[in-house]
């Protein structure tokens, strides 16, 4: 995989030209293990977090697949990425809140499918959000696709066991986009028909939740979703969501998220759906400005599905950048150069 760099930022995402020749990075990354089911090979990682700044020589991660109701504990040592146990994301008894009702075309309840699509670490805990959409290929409504799972470690290092691990799932982020006037439309349709609504990505910082959209694109503006950790996990109902807009280009959608220490939101773009559209991250201030960073050529037939932050010294952050349709996301070490 080749990535592309652009000489200069762009001052709205995807507007502007690369100022000077892009140049390419290498790859350094060895996968240890693999990602799916039984120890096999997986073409569906879709996400990926570690707990990066917590320092040492090798940091806890957790990584997903879009097929299945499971995650992975991973460590990742700076070269090495080493896929660990696996665990059920409904193992956790039932979900906070309910399912929605009367979308999509079929229902199937039987279905265990949650369709992880991002992963976030903030304060000790993972998160992972599936997709909120309709079954991609069929349109079906399965359920465990509306879940937001919380996972809670008892320790920040050593080994995971049985018992020192707290998960608890909630379909409740699904009742708060139904609520939002400019996202319903688009909860519960088709995402290649209709430019259905689609989580891709995920960013937490301490109680606050990000979720990015894939899709709908809307006249060149593509959707964050904000609410926080206490309206989807506390036990009583409490706490709201609003969207926000990003301006990254036409039929252009969000396909991952991290937070920055700051603040500052790491947006990995792409197309919203099978659209010639270039594959960037962008950083999103917090006063909403939004800059281009970088553009990725992936190789094949392989997509930028994931990014994670690895490491931040000054101004020069490390990032995993993880594909799909590539053996365990063929991980890809990325540097960039933040602007003040």
């Amino acid at each position: 995989m080749r990535i592309l760099t652009l000489g200069a930022l762009a001052l709205l995402a995807g507007c502007n030209e690369p100022a000077e020749p892009p140049r390419e990075l290498r790859s350094g990354t060895t996968v240890s293990g693999h990602f799916g089911p039984e120890g096999t090979i997986s073409e569906d990682v879709s996400g990926l977090a570690c707990d990066w700044q917590r320092g040492g020589d090798s940091m806890r991660c957790l990584a997903i697949e879009d097929e299945g109701d499971s995650a992975q504990w991973t460590s990742f040592n700076g070269t090495v990425l080493a896929a660990g146990q696996r665990f059920g994301l409904r193992e956790g008894g039932a979900p906070l809140g309910s399912a929605p009702r009367d979308i999509c075309d079929e229902y199937d309840p039987e279905s265990r499918e949650v369709d992880g699509e991002a992963a976030a670490y903030s304060d000790g805990v993972f998160y992972v959000t599936g997709s909120h959409g309709c079954a991609r290929n069929s349109n079906d409504f399965r359920p465990a696709s509306f879940i937001v799972a919380r996972i809670a470690p008892d320790e920040p290092r050593g080994p995971i066991v049985p018992g020192t691990v707290a998960l608890t799932t909630s379909h409740r982020l699904a009742r708060l986009m139904q609520q939002d006037e400019t996202l319903a439309p688009y909860f519960g349709a088709s995402l290649y028909d209709a430019n259905g609504l689609n989580i891709e990505g995920l960013a937490v910082d301490g109680d606050r939740m990000i979720f990015g959209l894939r899709a709908p694109s809307i006249e060149g503006h593509a959707y964050l979703f904000e609410t926080s950790a206490t309206a989807l996990f506390s036990r009583q109902i409490v706490g709201s969501g609003r969207s926000l807009t990003v301006p990254l280009g036409r039929d252009t959608g969000i396909r991952d998220l991290a937070f920055l220490p700051d603040g500052r939101l790491l947006i990995l773009s792409g197309p919203a759906q099978d659209q010639d559209v270039a594959y960037r991250i962008h950083l999103r201030t917090n006063d909403g400005a939004v800059s281009t960073l970088e553009t990725l050529s992936p190789a094949g037939n392989s997509k930028p599905e994931a990014l994670a932050i690895v490491g931040l010294q000054g101004r020069v952050l490390s990032l995993l950048i993880l594909f799909d349709s590539a053996a365990d996301g063929a991980p890809e070490p990325l540097t960039l150069r933040l602007p003040r």
